[in-house]
């Protein structure tokens, strides 16, 4: 059995030895609260990483998402659409009022609304500026985007990823932000032996995100075990639930709402892999197959 840590953006520029320590430290802490021990070799715990190529593409690209919105404006462009829904979403999960957006409208309020692309630009530049830390609102949706509508980057993240699961080989796989949306395209119309997929901190409770997924949506036939999906209700990006509201397969996600992610946004993923539930949920799912092959014994 091996376990696939997939991370999510702004990974760029580190270390990813260090990073899969990083998770798997985290991991082996939750798994401390319940007196467990890691399950597997470290060894066998992967870490596909694309921060430093996703980051190389997204330059490449070089669209911001200003001229964007501007185009927009002018021509209701679809993809504008995309950071209209996915801003205004965020604006209500962080409960961003209309008197701080309208702090950064520069045009008459009796205009402002979503149909205003002037309003757009004011929300994403009071989200950005409201968010703790050095995380920024604005380059977290302009990635996801990029992910999202570039069928070449799309293509190069899902390989990486896709690589580190061999065909025959029983996983489990664990996507963070970003990368539960990768890992949700990759397994779609995967044959691999998933077990169980687990997802934190996931944005796939967006409309605006939903709209660019493979229909229908649906259990990867892959995944054997089921899918739990657990966030931090102070996680703006991942606020919503993956219920039948927003993501509406058989068999339901299983959503475990109260973690207390202690990370400054409340989106880390150290706050997420330490929580003893996330980490035991990973730890059972790493142990089916040991039980499996005792009953056949």
């Amino acid at each position: 059995m091996k376990l696939i840590f997939i991370h999510g953006r702004a990974q760029e520029g580190k270390d990813e030895i260090k990073l899969r320590d990083t998770w798997i430290e985290a991991f082996k802490k939750g798994l401390d609260a319940s007196d467990l021990e890691l399950p597997i070799p470290e060894e066998n715990i992967l870490f596909p990483y694309y921060g430093d190529k996703l980051e190389e593409l997204v330059n490449e690209i070089d669209e911001p998402i200003e001229e964007i919105i501007q185009r927009g404006a002018k021509t209701n462009d679809s993809k504008a659409g995309f950071f209209k829904d996915f801003l205004d979403e965020i604006a209500n999960n962080a409960q961003i009022t209309t008197e701080q957006i309208t702090e950064n409208y520069e045009g008459d309020v009796k205009e402002r609304g979503l149909l205003n692309w002037g309003w757009v630009q004011a929300i994403l530049r009071t989200l950005d500026n409201s968010f703790l830390g050095t995380w920024s609102i604005k380059k977290f949706t302009y990635d996801v985007f990029i992910y999202l509508t570039h069928p070449n980057v799309k293509k190069v993240v899902n390989g990486i990823v896709s690589s580190q699961i061999t065909k025959g080989e029983r996983v489990v796989v664990v996507g963070h932000s970003l990368g539960s949306i990768v890992g949700y395209n990759v397994l779609y119309d995967s044959n691999a032996e998933v077990v169980k997929y687990i997802t934190v901190g996931s944005p796939l409770g967006l409309s605006s995100v939903r709209k660019y997924l493979p229909l229908p949506l649906r259990m990867p036939s892959c995944v054997s075990n089921g899918w739990f999906n657990a966030y931090d209700e102070g996680d703006v990006v991942a606020l919503n639930p993956l219920d039948a509201n927003t993501f509406n397969i058989t068999p339901p996600i299983v959503n475990k709402k109260d973690v207390e992610n202690h990370t400054d946004n409340q989106h880390g993923i150290v706050g997420y892999l330490d929580d003893p539930v996330v980490a035991k949920t990973i730890y059972e799912s790493l142990m089916v197959r040991n039980s499996e092959e005792s009953e056949v014994s």
